[in-house]
Parts: C-alpha cells; structure tokens; sequence
C-alpha cells in the first residue's frame, strides 16, 4: 500500500472514531448521520443495480466503436468493483458528515475558479474536478429550499447543545465529495471513472432530495425548528448576473438573479421558457403566449391593449435585466414589480417536488398575478394578500399532487382545473384598463428583499403541514390501539413522546404498510399486553420478558436519537406500571395501586363512533387543506380552506378560497358531505381517501347544514 493510501486509511479510522464519539455527545446528529448514510448507501446499491440497463442502453446508442467498448468496460468494472465502492463510500461519508477533511474539500472548490491553476493541473485531474463542481452546483441549485431549511435546524440544534456544529454539515459538497474519496483508489482508467461519476449524477444527485427532506422531518419530531439568524447559502453561479456583462447601477441585486436554469420546463420550441422569467430573451414564448391568449384575454376590447401586448412588454424588462441593463418600461409598469413577480414564479419552479407536468398549470397564474401586483402595491407588503396568499396555497396543493405514489383520480384532477379557472377569473384584470388606471411606484430594495425572503419562508414551511398530518396520523392509530383501556398516565407518557416520534418517522419513510412501522406497531402491542396480569406465568419469566421489551423500546428510540436522559424519562411510567403489577399480585388480598389497571380493564376495547369520527376527522381537517363544497340548493361549488377543526364543540371553519368570508359547518355535517360525496379534499394523499373510506363505515347520526357565509365579525356575508 503507498503511503498516501496509507495515510487515508489512517484518516479513515480518525474519522470513524471522531464520528462515533460525536454521536455519543449528540444522539441526534448520530440520528441524522445514520439517517443519511443509510438512505445514500441505498440509493447507491440502486445505482448499481440500474447500472447495466443504463449502460447497456447508452451502449447501443453510442456511434463509435470506442465508445461502446467504454460502457461495456464501465459495465464489467461495476460489477466487480460495486461492494467496494459502497464499503469505501459508507466510511468516506461517516467522515465527510463528522467534517473530516473539510478543508480540503472546500480549498479544492476553490481552486476550481482559479484560472491561473489550469495549466498546472493535470487534464484528468482538472475534467474530474469539473464533474464535481457540477454535480455540486447543481444539488446546490435544485434543493436550495431544503437546504436553507436544514442548515437553519442545524444552526438551531448547535445553539441548543452548545455543540460545534455546522450548518454545512449535511452539504452536497459533502456528500458529493464523499463518493469522489470513494473513487480515489479505484483501480480504473479515467473514462470509465467519468462514466461512474455520470451514473452518480443521474441516480443519487437527482435524488438528494430525500436526504435533506428527510433530515428536516427528523429534526422536526424533535421540535427543532428553523433558527432565523442562520446564514443563507451562497446562490450558484448559473443564478448571477452573466460574466461579462457589466451591471447597470440602476438595476436592483437581486433582480440579475432571475434564473434561465428554469428555461425549457416546457413552452415554444423557440425559447422553451418555463415562467416569466424565460421571456427575457425579448420574444413571449409561442405556447405558453396562446395559453394566455386562450385564458387570460378579456372579452371584447379588439384593437386595444391586451394580454399579448402585455407579454412582449413584461418580456423586453425581464431581457434588459438578464443583460444587466435597466429596463425602458412603460410609466405605468415598474420594472422592479415585473422583476419580483418573475423572482417568485422562478422559485417555484425550481422546487424539485413539483413535476414538470404541473408547471403549465402554475403559468396560467403569471399573467393574473402580475395584474394584482401592479394593480395593488400592497401585493409585496402583506403576506395574507389575496392574490399572493392564494398563489402559495396553490403551489402547496401543486406538490401534494406530484408528491403523491398513485395518480389522481380523474374526478380530483376535475376539481383542481375548476379551482384553477376560479382564480384566473377572479384575479384576471383587463390589460387595457389596468394600463390607463395603475400608476404604482416601483417596489424598494428594503421591500423587495422582505418579499423574497417571506416567500422563501414560506416555502420552507411546506413540509410543516405534512409533519402536523403525519403527528395526527400517528397520535389516532395510537389511540385505536389503545382503545377505551385506562392506562397508567407513564405508560401514555411513553406512548405518545415515545412511540409517537418512532412512529412518525416510520410513516414519512414507508407508510403504514412498512416494515419499520409494522415493527413498532408489534412493540406498541406488546406493551399493551404486557400490562395484563398473568397468574399462570412465573415472576422470572415476566421479568425477563419485560426486561427485554425495554431493552428493544430503548434500542429503536436511541436509533432516532433519543439520549439517556430522554430514554429514562419516557421508559420510567413504563417500569413503574411493571412494578406496581408485581405489587398488585403480590398482595391481592389489600386495595390495589391507584395507577394500576386490573385485568378486567385491560380487555381491548374498541373505541366509540364519535371518538373514532373526532380522529379521522382531525386527520383530513389540517388547516389550510383545501376541500370543494357543493350547495345544492344554489346549484353551486366552492373552493374552501380549512380554518380550524373544533372537536369538542362539533364545528368545522371554513375560509374562502379568496375572499375574506368563512363558513361554519357542525362537524358531523362535513362527515355526512364527505360520505355521499358533496364534499372533497383537493387532495389525492392515500391517507385521506383511507380515512374518507373509514368515516363511511361508522355508525353516527347523518346531518345536512346549510350554507350560510359570514363576515370576519360574524354578521352574514355573501
């Protein structure tokens, strides 16, 4: 072995051990650690087996003989080499997340931009540093969401355990670097090395995603939220100005960061753009231009200004700042509103989440929204606009379509595009008028700033409302098992700041037909049963049957990375219940425990209808779930997000998907609705339509209310 594969190896060992001390000080980094290395190693054991259909089929497609020797070599090399690489890929990794090697990795990017370096690095060297700069970039690109969101937990957990810990710890450069350390003494020759790096960036790179998605619902279990003093990631260079062009000192900074990455999503051949920001090539983009025109133009107003003319206008701005220049606009449309519009369409579509298949639906709002920000300057003061508060719940609804494993049913894509058409019409002005009547102000530098970074806040916050449906989930299938059994309140304890974490992470993994959510649902079980009094069984065998129940709760929480402390707290109601059955055995003749539950108690009753119903419902009534509500005495559908869900007082408020208005139905009222099929979610989860089949199976008293709008104070409104 050379020296320098020596000294690698040496580090490799430093790093294992500065790892597994780390996770000893911090149970819940060593979770995130395990989370990542566990779903990276994964990931790439499906590269591998993808590997040859990829490679074979790239083969057939090469042209040249050369290159089709190349696949096949990579091929033959993947096969042998694949546990290797996995195996060298794991250690690099656990050293890359404990930041071992650091600096190297950040002195080697660096180096990177230095041109004066080129010429003294090796052809080689210098093409496999290009391919990990862009695979870089382009993770840093693609997840900047999750990342900022991420970065700011961890800043936020550093500051809670007063631990050393980075924000970057959890970086694409990191990870991407890892499996560069990976491939250093891979005995291969450069090209097939360049190959293996391309099946890196097509298999793991296009799914980091579930790392980092992955790592913020842990840290949200845990009740660590965003710190808002972290500092953002620095954005990649492809969101930039161009080099070269010199930067107008009437353009504001963040408007040269419009981003062309978003082009080609889909659009005219011509340009391809995928939102505003892709006509700044100075021409509208031919599809989507007829989309508009077809959805978008007012009735009537022949030879006066319309939406197209709109477009050109919007798409000579959006150039000029491409190119660094300030725009020549029309008086009565400010440069700096197009701008930010652009900036939050742009956003949008970057997300990961959201499929390209759903963008277009997403651009038949730019024209409108464009209008309402022209036409109401407080659009980029007040977050709860209407115009803008309607868009980022569209937005939100857009990726719980494309996140879903099956596809919608024809009937809920139905209710989507009738939503769609709503806004449009409401927020649609006529182009002509807008032009004679608005005569807003350019949006400021403070403004425009605060603007983009509520709205990427707000985009952070998306994975939020599942983490409340996923608690919800979790806390009614706990309480179905449970049933109408009184239990010890350090048992419940355990049950629902135990289990109810476990369980959460569980379901955002694989559902309630997983493996690991089926495990813990068999511990959960064996709890219950557990706290039955057994005459027939020998107090040693009891013992050492519960012993080793603990023993695996404790195994299961600490991999989720509860500490000592925490473990003790949560598992003390349960051994306190054991020993107070042992009591209530040992002295049958006396009164027993006043915490304990005798044998009668235990039986497993199911729970009533109308705590089964009160369950069920709070899973499908998170607020701002958005529900259609058809009033068949109006003959008329509405659109209408969820307010609040009031259990105990059987009542149900809903809000207006635009407008400030509210309806108040009883609970019991929506059940029936949801029934017989009057009322919907938009909303394709696979939870919500079990949870719909459910509530259809109970036995409670079906109830009609009608539809009665009312104001913010009450009084009847429209």
């Amino acid at each position: 072995m050379s020296a320098q594969a020596q000294m690698r190896a040496g580090q490799g060992a430093s790093a294992q051990a500065e790892g597994k001390a780390a996770s000893k000080a911090n149970p819940i980094v060593s979770a995130l650690h395990q989370m990542a290395v566990s779903v990276l190693s994964e990931q790439l054991r499906e590269m591998f087996e993808k590997a040859d259909d990829i490679l074979f089929d790239s083969a057939e497609k090469a042209r040249a003989s050369d290159e089709q020797r190349l696949y096949l070599d990579t091929m033959r090399i993947v096969r042998v080499q694949r546990n290797k690489i996995v195996q060298a890929f794991q250690e690099a990794l656990q050293a890359a997340l404990a930041g071992i090697g650091e600096d190297e990795a950040e002195n080697a990017a660096g180096r990177l931009d230095d041109m004066s370096q080129w010429s003294l690095e090796d052809g080689d060297v210098l093409e496999e540093r290009i391919a990990v700069n862009n695979m870089q970039a382009k993770a840093s690109s693609l997840y900047a969401h999750e990342l900022v969101e991420l970065q700011r937990r961890i800043a936020r957990l550093a500051e809670m355990t007063g631990a050393g810990l980075s924000p970057e710890s959890m970086s694409p450069q990191r990870i991407i670097h890892a499996f560069q350390n990976s491939m250093r003494d891979l005995p291969v020759d450069f090209p097939i090395k360049l190959v293996i790096y391309k099946l890196f960036d097509r298999v793991v790179v296009g799914r980091l995603s579930e790392v980092f998605v992955g790592a913020n619902q842990l840290l949200a279990v845990h009740g660590i939220e965003p710190s808002l003093d972290a500092p953002t990631p620095a954005r990649p260079e492809s969101r930039r100005a161009p080099r070269g062009l010199p930067q107008d000192s009437g353009v504001p900074s963040w408007a040269g960061k419009l981003d062309r990455a978003t082009m080609g999503a889909f659009g005219a051949p011509a340009t391809g753009g995928a939102g505003m920001s892709a006509m700044g090539a100075g021409a509208v983009p031919g599809g989507l231009a007829a989309r508009q025109a077809g959805h978008l133009a007012p009735v009537g107003g022949a030879g006066t200004y319309t939406d197209s003319m709109l477009a050109q206008d919007v798409a000579q701005i959006l150039g000029s700042y491409e190119h660094g220049r300030r725009p020549q606009a029309p008086a009565w449309l400010p440069p700096e509103n197009v701008a930010l519009v652009a900036r939050m369409f742009d956003a949008y579509y970057r997300d990961p989440r959201l499929p390209d298949n759903l963008k277009p639906v997403l651009a038949r709002l730019q024209l409108p929204m464009l209008k309402a920000a022209v036409a109401d300057p407080r659009f980029f003061h007040d977050p709860n606009h209407a115009a803008r508060r309607t868009l980022n719940d569209l937005f939100e609804m857009l990726l719980q379509f494309g996140s879903a494993e099956a596809a919608p049913s024809p009937q809920m894509v139905g209710e989507l595009q009738g939503l769609i058409d709503a806004m449009v019409q409401a927020f649609n002005l006529d182009p002509a008028t807008l032009r004679e009547s608005a005569r807003p102000e350019g949006v400021d530098e403070r403004t425009a700033e605060a603007f983009l970074r509520e709205q990427e806040e707000m985009q952070q916050k998306k994975n939020r409302a599942r983490v409340e449906r996923v608690r919800r989930i979790v806390a009614h299938e706990i309480r179905r098992r449970i049933g109408e059994r009184p239990l010890p309140s350090g048992v419940l304890r355990l049950m629902l700041s135990g289990f109810g974490p476990l369980l959460c992470l569980d379901y955002i993994r694989s559902g309630v037909n997983g493996a690991s959510w089926t495990e813990t649902m068999r511990l959960v079980d064996r709890v219950l049963d557990s706290l039955r009094p057994d005459a027939g069984r020998h107090a040693e065998e009891r013992a050492a049957e519960e012993a080793e129940l603990v023993a695996a709760i404790s195994r299961r929480l600490a991999a989720i990375g509860f500490s000592e402390e925490r473990l003790k707290e949560v598992l003390s109601g349960l051994l306190q219940a054991y020993l107070e059955l042992v009591e209530a055995g040992a002295g049958r003749t006396g009164a027993p425990a006043a915490d304990t539950v005798d044998e009668a108690a235990t039986a497993a009753a199911p729970l009533p209808p109308e705590k089964e119903l009160q369950g069920l419902l709070s899973i499908l009534l998170v607020p701002g779930s958005w529900f259609t509500l058809w009033e068949p005495v109006a003959q008329t559908k509405h659109w209408v997000r969820v307010k609040g869900y009031y259990p105990v007082q059987n009542t149900v408020m809903f809000g207006h998907y635009m407008e400030e208005r509210f309806l108040q139905l009883r609970a019991t009222a929506l059940a029936t609705a949801l029934v017989d099929g009057s009322a919907a979610p938009i909303d394709p989860s696979p939870e919500l339509q079990s949870a719909i089949a459910r509530i259809g199976e109970l036995s409670f008293e079906r109830v009609v209310d009608p539809v009665v709008w009312t104001t913010v104070e009450g009084r009847p409104g429209q």
